[in-house]
């Protein structure tokens, strides 16, 4: 289990599939690059990337913004002018929000390290937080570059983190647990939903573990996390059969120390970027890998992208694209800009995926929950947007053209003339492999009857994009 795949077998469609899932794909150019680096030079890449936060300045977000005029008494407020500032919060609040979205949907379209993007955006959702609660956009901000930093690193080091991330902190009203009335929200979904699942711990273990949480505050004036030893239950408390006066931090020791934890996180990262239920012998080895290595993620994945399972037919363009997943990976491909900050929003809604709005604590279910006859309507209908810019007709979206332009017809079939070259140029671009005789020969023989003029060839592109192969990677 878990040998590296045979050199002969890395190919540059090898290359390309670890682009889309370690990544969000990219341009025959960059997969060319890619494969040129060998698996190891390629994982390795992947892993360690370049440093790119100056490309990507901060947005509005995350400057806090003092809320102090509403809480504070000798401001002076009357209720009326703490309506209408109250008002004027929430515009600032959704526009911030908005350009928040924005900024990570353009740094994972952008980045020089898209391994780190796409990790982010699982544990985004692993540890699933909603704006619609937490309100303030500062707060998600602050928990994306919490996640960013660890998201190749220390589980141990996240977890402990978002145990005081003030965002997952008023999430599940860790906040609000005392000494005297313990809240259980985060405590019962820290085993249930982020590290162990269900059936491996007790509601005495919930409750104790809530007992240890208490105490967990944040600072109203800096929106950081603080620690109140009177509102804490110093007492004894047992949990998975220790004694002691635990503390929130030696409950997540204790609880990565469980052996269902490694076999938990393991699974759910290789559900991730697999797409399928990993054999028990498999899950029993990315465990070993996991636990061995003190939950360092990035030591995991590179293990799990290396080998030979990772490559196998049945994991191969057998995954379901998440509405992220295909809009950046859509846009790279192409090579083109994301559509505007209020165009992207539309689309993703409609899809079924807001970065910073998941469902539910659950997190997004991910897989064939991502199609269903309506959405792929939509994504037939968002792609031709996307070829044209003329957004007519697709209800949320921004008018006009698209930012950054239309797609470069001459650069997607450079050198291409006839049918068949055009048509394997496309498809090269758009699913990096051959495609079924059948399907191949029905594109060539739309070309042979609609000619092979720019029009034709953007219909192609767009009759392609409007395959299930292409929801697929």
């Amino acid at each position: 289990m878990l040998d590296e795949l045979d050199r002969d077998k890395w190919t540059p469609e090898a290359a390309a599939h670890l682009l889309n899932r370690a990544g969000f794909g990219g341009s025959p150019s960059e997969i060319a690059a890619l494969h040129k680096l060998g698996l190891r030079g390629a994982v390795d890449l992947l892993i360690s990337g370049d440093e790119d936060a100056d490309l990507f300045p901060p947005p509005a977000a995350s400057e806090r913004v003092d809320m102090s005029d509403l809480y504070t008494k000798a401001k002076g407020l009357s209720e009326e002018e703490k309506q209408m500032r109250r008002k004027e919060l929430q515009r600032i609040f959704r526009d911030q929000t908005l350009e928040l979205r924005a900024w990570w949907l353009n740094r994972m379209r952008w980045t020089s390290h898209p391994a780190r993007e796409k990790a982010l955006l699982f544990w985004h959702g692993h540890w699933a937080t909603s704006i619609e609660k937490v309100k303030e956009p500062f707060l998600m901000w602050q928990q994306n570059e919490t996640l960013r930093a660890l998201a190749l690193g220390s589980f141990r080091q996240m977890a402990l983190e978002i145990s005081r991330d003030p965002a997952m902190m008023r999430y599940l009203d860790l906040g609000q647990s005392k000494r005297t009335n313990p809240n259980e929200n985060f405590a019962r979904e820290l085993m249930e939903l982020f590290t162990l699942g269900e059936g491996h711990y007790s509601e005495k273990d919930i409750s104790e573990s809530a007992r240890a949480f208490t105490g967990y505050r944040v600072d109203l004036a800096t929106r950081q996390f603080v620690f109140q030893p009177r509102q804490h239950d110093g007492g004894q408390k047992t949990f998975f059969e220790k004694t002691g006066n635990l503390t929130g931090d030696d409950v997540l020791g204790l609880i990565l120390s469980h052996p269902q934890a490694s076999k938990f996180l393991a699974r759910k990262i290789w559900i991730y970027y697999a797409g399928s239920e990993p054999s028990p012998e498999l899950l029993d080895a990315l465990a070993a890998e996991y636990r061995g290595s003190d939950y360092d993620t990035g030591m995991l994945l590179a293990k799990l992208w290396k080998s030979r399972e990772f490559y196998e037919p049945s994991v191969v363009r057998r995954q379901v694209k998440s509405p992220v997943q295909w809009l950046v990976g859509t846009c790279k491909m192409l090579e083109i800009s994301l559509p505007g900050a209020v165009a992207c929003n539309g689309i993703l809604q409609q899809l079924g995926q807001i970065p910073f709005a998941p469902p539910n604590v659950k997190g997004w279910d991910g897989g064939r929950a991502w199609i269903s006859s309506a959405t792929l309507l939509l994504r037939y209908n968002i792609s031709a947007y996307l070829l044209s810019g003329n957004a007519s007709g697709l209800p949320g979206l921004a008018q006009g053209k698209m930012e950054g332009g239309k797609i470069s017809l001459e650069k997607i079939y450079s050198g291409s003339n006839s049918p068949e070259e055009i048509c394997n140029a496309a498809a090269a671009r758009l699913f990096q492999s051959p495609l079924p005789i059948p399907l191949h020969e029905k594109f060539v023989n739309y070309l042979s009857t609609h000619g092979t003029g720019a029009a034709a060839r953007q219909d192609l592109l767009h009759l392609m994009m409007s395959t299930p192969e292409f929801q697929l990677t």
